[in-house]
């Protein structure tokens, strides 16, 4: 019995010291690894997304540099800088150096050059003037894109993110070791790696500074003519990044894209109209006499010249936009024709300018409405009643105009750029055969006559090299305290004989603000011209 019990005991005490031994060794190891961890301190100095930038390479974003210090709490550092700041400076600091931890601090190159201080000089994203930020968008409270291309290709910037840390060795007591110097981990470069845009920077930053000065509210957009890639993009009213907090709730909707959005075309449409017409064979010497007012089932529809136009060939009637011509214009070849016209051009559908980033769809009657109601027909064929479209619609209508009848989609990304300065450009959308050639270099003419003296759209017509448009003014249906907000449009190219710009301007509320689009487009194409000549 005696003899079982010690065995027991010396098994229980084997046991024992096996477990004991297993339990120190996993003890010494977890040690271990607190011990390691203490012993640095890592501090994030700076973080950059990826650059957003202009045709020609010029930095959108991360332009500006700022001086970022990582300061160490070493006695002699400490002493340094109490001896060469003023109060005021070195309060803040002595404060946060308090904790004996390493700090950053943001500060002017004017900073005494202090041993126990490294200095970086980092990329602000927002740090300058940003030109087109309705386009490129903000980031929210977490860094990440909220609208606009920032967020369209958030998760493609946040993967070309750059990173600034330093590190510092500590003792077991949890101070820093004066005599090992930081370990600096620099992967900011990675951020000179992102997107390419197909803005011109020079032409965003003109386009902008027209806006302010004769657009209150509105949109311009600016495109290569041969390939729809839009060159500049403007809202107005603007704002910058660093001001969205206070705007959220701001009068006329600074923060709204306005080329994104939806408002009544009026009498551009009657390019889509003529555009039917002569596909359906109609000749531009097709006569008809405007007496001021037409009715159609009952519906009375007047001219902008209530007195009458007379008698009007189609090249005349788009020169003063004669909305009775084109009712009877439209009438005469049918429903079907129009619709299929408006579809061709897009009308139907929203534009989708980059991956993740499209406008409002278009509104267009359906073809049976057309077909069941000649009072919506007649409304259609300048551009009034449903109708709605976006700014880059009118840059799609205009791209088909001035290729041959070949429909591009507006573009705004070209591409992405890689840290060694390479671009990988973007495939090319095919274009879509909207009409013929020939009704393409008729419209062409019909724009150009336009623009001419006489014309409604004569204020539109620049110093130099002609250019071809319609002008466009839509009731929208809002009635406020002064009247019904009026929409103003003016489309065109420039110059008229081998286009190299498409330009879509729009004039939001004109009856209030009493801004002109066409006298807007006006100063674009001399702006154009300059920039041009100079390049």
């Amino acid at each position: 019995m005696i003899k079982r019990a010690v065995c027991v005991f010396f098994l229980f005490f084997c046991l024992f010291c096996g477990v004991t031994v297993r339990y120190m060794s996993l003890s010494e190891n977890t040690v271990a690894e607190a011990v390691a961890e203490q012993s640095t301190a890592t501090l994030t100095v700076a973080t950059a997304r990826g650059t957003i930038y202009d045709r020609n390479g010029e930095p959108l974003v991360n332009r500006s540099r700022e001086l970022r210090l990582c300061i160490a709490p070493y006695p002699r550092t400490v002493r340094a800088l109490s001896e060469t700041l003023s109060d005021d400076m070195f309060s803040p600091l002595s404060e946060r150096l308090k904790s004996g931890r390493p700090i950053v601090t943001i500060a002017d190159d004017a900073f005494p050059d202090v041993r126990g201080v490294l200095r970086f000089h980092t990329p602000v994203r927002h740090g300058e003037r940003v030109y087109a930020p309705h386009l490129l968008g903000y980031l929210n409270g977490d860094e990440s894109g909220a609208v606009g291309l920032e967020l369209a290709y958030d998760g493609f910037l946040k993967a070309c993110e750059g990173r600034l840390t330093v590190t510092y060795e500590i003792n077991a007591a949890g101070h820093l070791l004066s005599d090992k110097a930081p370990a600096v981990n620099d992967t900011m470069a990675n951020a000179y790696a992102g997107l390419v845009l197909t803005l011109d920077r020079d032409i965003q930053q003109y386009a902008e500074r027209v806006a302010e000065d004769m657009l209150p509210k509105g949109a311009v957009l600016i495109a290569d003519a041969a390939t729809a890639e839009i060159l500049a993009a403007v809202s107005a009213p603007s704002f910058q990044p660093d001001t969205v907090g206070s705007l959220l709730e701001a009068e006329d909707s600074p923060l709204l894209d306005r080329t994104l959005c939806n408002y009544n075309c009026g009498s551009v449409f009657k390019i889509v109209s003529a555009a039917a017409a002569l596909e359906s064979g109609v000749s531009v010497s097709r006569q008809y006499t405007c007496h001021g007012a037409c009715e159609v089932s009952g519906v009375t529809f007047h001219c902008h010249n209530r007195l009458g136009h007379g008698v009007l060939t189609m090249t005349e009637a788009f020169a003063l936009s004669c909305n009775c011509y084109f009712i009877q214009l439209i009438e005469d070849i049918g429903a079907e024709r129009l619709y299929q016209t408006a579809v061709d051009l897009g009308f139907d559908r929203a534009v989708i300018p980059a991956e993740n980033y499209k406008t409002a769809r278009a509104v267009l009657p359906s073809l049976a409405a057309l077909q069941s109601s000649a009072a919506t027909l007649a409304n259609l064929s300048f551009g009034q009643g449903e109708l709605l479209a976006t700014p880059y619609h009118m840059i799609q209508m205009l791209s088909a105009v001035v290729n041959d009848g070949e429909m591009m989609r507006p573009t705004v990304v070209r591409g992405r750029m890689e840290v060694n300065g390479d671009v990988k450009e973007n495939d090319i959308t095919p274009a879509q055969t909207a009409f013929s050639p020939l009704t393409a270099a008729i419209l062409r003419q019909l724009m150009v006559a336009a623009v001419a003296e006489g014309a409604t759209g004569e204020s539109a017509a620049p110093a130099n090299g002609g250019a071809g448009g319609k002008t466009g003014t839509a009731e929208s249906g809002w009635i406020t305290e002064n009247g019904e907000t009026v929409q103003n449009w003016f489309v065109g190219y420039y110059p008229a004989e081998a286009p190299r710009y498409l330009i879509t301007v729009l004039a939001e509320d004109c009856n209030n603000t009493k801004a002109s689009a066409a006298t807007v487009f006006n100063r674009l194409c001399d702006g154009l011209y300059t920039l041009s000549d100079g390049k």
